[in-house]
């Protein structure tokens, strides 16, 4: 899953949001989100092996792209990041004239396969830092209203919609000596964006996917070879369902460092990539 939406106006001085203490981070993201509209929904839905629904009638691989309403005349945004989205495609007067009203989307997502695996457990939601993404869709969700005032609120909001089976690529990609963007990552990777431009939705959640995939080979390549992969099972023990989905969110950089020494490579992969939940179709 991925989002775009215009930038932020809320932004403190000193130490940036995502690396203050969490209900700092969760707060700006709150005020941000409250006063802004989101702009597009990108969505891959693919089974455990990668494989995308096709349609129909062309045969062809599918993902899904959602314009929303938005009037840069009377919606507040950032200028440098609007413009950014201008400029990579997105033609916000179609999402004047076109967009979709999100609490039809509400409606029609809760009522919808999709929604309702993703409620009852049986679906995998993977994003690329995060934050915002569950935080403008879970806005959507709640009919528009605004976020809860604390985390511990949110979060279950968030566990509400989606249960524990969040997964944040940028909160990841460090126990495997990878650092930067969503581009950055994928090229690092040799992996190549198949359709589409970077910050259009649609399109850069289908290189999440791809990014996830890659991310999966290259650790169970390296195995118990290297103890970064041990690292990365952060389902620890002991923990509550919604400790356990912060950690895995990587929403407020609440990184725990477990070892699993115990654990292969392949079955440490096995319990972080969800691979042992039901596939989607």
């Amino acid at each position: 899953m991925d989002t775009e939406f215009p930038g932020t106006i809320y932004n403190p001085d000193g130490v940036p949001p995502h690396m203050r203490a969490p209900a700092e981070f969760y707060s700006n993201i709150k005020r941000n989100v409250d006063a802004l509209k989101l702009i597009q929904l990108g969505l891959t839905i693919f089974d455990r092996y990668g494989n995308l629904p096709r349609s129909a009638e062309t045969g062809q691989e599918q993902i899904w792209e959602f314009n929303f309403q938005f009037d840069s005349a009377i919606d507040p945004y950032n200028k440098e990041s609007v413009s950014l989205l201008e400029k990579q495609g997105i033609d916000l007067s179609r999402n004047k004239k076109y967009g979709i009203d999100s609490r039809e989307f509400a409606w029609k997502f809760k009522c919808s396969e999709l929604g309702m695996r993703s409620c009852s457990g049986r679906l995998v939601w993977l994003t690329f830092h995060g934050p915002y993404d569950f935080a403008y869709l879970t806005k959507i969700l709640n009919n528009g209203e605004l976020l809860p005032d604390d985390l511990d609120s949110f979060m279950r909001h968030v566990w509400a919609y989606f249960k524990g089976h969040v997964y944040d690529l940028k909160s990841m990609i460090p126990f495997v000596g990878l650092h930067g963007g969503l581009e950055k990552v994928a090229r690092s990777m040799n992996l190549k964006r198949v359709v589409g431009k970077s910050h259009q939705a649609g399109s850069d959640s289908l290189l999440t996917m791809h990014a996830f995939f890659g991310l999966m080979k290259n650790c169970l390549e390296m195995g118990s070879r290297d103890p970064r992969t041990s690292s990365l099972n952060l389902m620890i023990a002991g923990n509550t369902g919604l400790e356990r989905m912060q950690t895995l969110f990587g929403l407020f950089g609440l990184m725990k460092r477990n070892s699993c020494s115990g654990l292969d490579g392949l079955l440490t992969m096995q319990t972080l990539f969800g691979l042992n939940a039901r596939a989607v179709f």
